[in-house]
């Protein structure tokens, strides 16, 4: 017996994909990234170093940045001097009013970055603060405290109690710029509490919306690599299907589908150890499946004697293929992930089962023994009671004999047939099936009752007297 087939894993590879591949922008709309909300925090320094000018370019800047975010996002908007004033609003369908929250004019006399960092970590860690969070602080002077500030240097314990409140914010995501507005400021303050900050080049407050870009840019990757990082690694699924698979040539449906709710996967090179199965590509959407045509080749070895044998078997079935994504290059290029690579499972058990005992074989075989027998019996039968041939010469008394032609295989003595009263009958027989020897067996009852019945065998050309009533066979008449 042996099986041809096997099939269960779906080895996963990251490469190349036949169908057009997807832009980042494609990628975003088709994740939604916009309806999914983020965290900004934007520290604004209005200190008296950018009055004029710069302070109306800045809020222009910061109009344009706030456009540019989606209406479900939230923005704290953390202006500081002395002081720092956070404010926390929806961008929602009037982003322009966020800039509305900055004062008029920059006219503080004093530069207090610690206190804008410690109202920055004040709104990260408010109860329905979303997971994903982007910090901007934007200076263009050094930390140059008043003198009731809680950071009157640049270092000591409420700079250290700061970091460890920081460093115990819970977020999915969340990354931190400075932004220096002049050659030498304090934005590198910013890395004292979030140690992964950036701190971008200087410059020029009428550059700041290119720089503004930058964070923009992360936030949206933050958002789609929180949508995608998991569901990346689930492996694609195959269902194999629970019945048995017959002897022979068999067409059996594999279904595979896609784990993953939004990245589309495109299969390529698929092949069943044994068996036949077109290479594909076949295309998985997200979230769904589609079922594969896999034909596998059984013989479950001869047919055996016993009437009700089954064959059975099992064996584990391997499919595998490369697995491809439209989203492959944004995926590795854009968001930094990785399709899954493992087996997508343990190897699946088929059964395979098939009648391979004699049942028809033992059914015909019983079936002609029967029309045997039957035609057996009726040749016995045949032989032991021939047909009747010739005539019987009737005589009963001194009366008028009447001659009787037989034919058949029984003829009744009536009234009718031979105008005697009375009833009987006249068969043929042989005393074996071997026998050429041939009577006529005779009853008849003058009355027609039991009591009176008589009965004899009379040879060929023979007489004999049965009830008073004389019978003579002439079997040579026709």
């Amino acid at each position: 017996m042996w099986i041809r087939s096997a099939v269960a894993a779906m080895l996963l590879a990251a490469t190349p994909v036949q169908a057009p591949p997807a832009g980042l922008d494609d990628v975003y709309a088709a994740l939604g990234v916009d309806r999914v909300a983020s965290d900004y925090v934007v520290m604004v320094d209005v200190s008296g170093s950018m009055r004029g000018a710069r302070y109306a370019q800045l809020r222009r800047g910061l109009t344009g940045f706030f456009a540019a975010l989606a209406p479900e996002d939230r923005v704290t908007l953390v202006p500081f001097d002395e002081r720092a004033n956070a404010v926390t609003r929806q961008v929602g369908r009037e982003p322009g009013q966020l800039a509305a929250g900055l004062p008029r004019d920059a006219v503080g006399a004093y530069t207090d970055i610690g206190a804008a960092l410690e109202a920055g970590v004040t709104a990260l860690a408010r109860p329905d603060a979303p997971p994903l969070a982007t910090v901007v602080l934007l200076t263009d002077g050094r930390h140059d405290p008043g003198p009731r500030s809680a950071y009157p240097l640049t270092q000591g314990h409420n700079w250290n109690q700061l970091a460890d409140r920081a460093a115990k914010l819970n977020k999915v995501s969340l990354q931190a710029y400075a932004i220096p507005l002049s050659g030498a400021t304090g934005a590198t303050l910013l890395r004292k509490v979030f140690p992964g900050a950036s701190v971008l080049a200087p410059t020029s407050v009428d550059r700041l919306t290119a720089q503004l870009a930058r964070p923009k840019a992360e936030a949206r990757a933050a958002k789609a690599r929180s949508l995608l990082a998991a569901e990346v690694t689930e492996p694609v699924r195959v269902t194999w299907p629970a019945e048995p698979i017959g002897a022979g040539r068999t067409t059996v449906e594999v279904r595979v589908e896609n784990p993953m709710p939004h990245v589309p996967l495109v299969l390529n090179d698929l092949a069943v150890t044994g068996a036949e199965v077109a290479p594909g590509p076949v295309e998985l959407p997200p979230g769904g499946g589609v079922t594969v045509p896999v034909t596998v080749d059984w013989d479950p070895g001869p047919r055996s004697l016993a009437p009700l044998k089954t064959v059975t078997a099992q064996r584990d079935l391997q499919l595998t293929a490369r697995v491809d994504s439209p989203w492959s290059a944004v995926l590795t290029g854009d968001l930094g992930l990785t399709l899954a690579g493992a087996p997508a499972a343990a190897p699946g058990t088929a059964e395979f089962s098939a009648q391979r005992g004699s049942l028809w074989w033992w059914v015909t075989t019983a079936v002609l023994l029967a029309a045997l027998t039957v035609v057996l019996v009726r040749w016995r039968r045949g032989r032991l009671s021939p047909p009747l041939t010739g005539a019987v010469t009737i005589r009963r008394g001194g009366g008028e004999q009447r001659v009787l032609p037989l034919s058949g295989r029984r003829v009744v003595l009536s009234a009718d047939a031979t105008g005697l009263p009375g009833s009987g009958e006249i068969t043929a027989a042989r005393s074996g099936v071997g026998s050429s020897d041939v009577q006529l067996m005779i009853s008849y009852s003058p009355d027609g009752s039991a009591g009176s019945r008589g009965s004899a065998a009379c040879p060929p050309g023979g007489t004999v007297s049965v009830a008073g009533t004389s019978f003579s066979w002439d079997h040579h008449n026709r």
